[in-house]
């Protein structure tokens, strides 16, 4: 178990979102920072944002959870 801090899963969270926009995703699935499914027509990098997306909704709910 790693313990965090509050500001560290936000950073995380963010870093992930990152990720997906500029790494993953292909510029016609990008609209105003949000990533449009499946993001990529590559079907790898599809199942990586998937991936990533899961992760960072995991991390939101233990964000609820922690305290500042």
């Amino acid at each position: 178990m790693v313990d965090l801090t509050k500001s560290e899963i936000e950073l995380l969270i963010e870093a992930l979102d990152s990720h997906v926009y500029w790494q993953l995703s292909e510029a016609e699935f990008r609209h105003d920072g949000t990533v449009w499914e499946p993001g990529s027509r590559d079907p790898e990098n599809a199942a990586e944002i998937v991936r990533s997306e899961r992760l960072s909704a995991r991390l939101s709910a233990v964000l609820d959870r922690v305290d500042p």
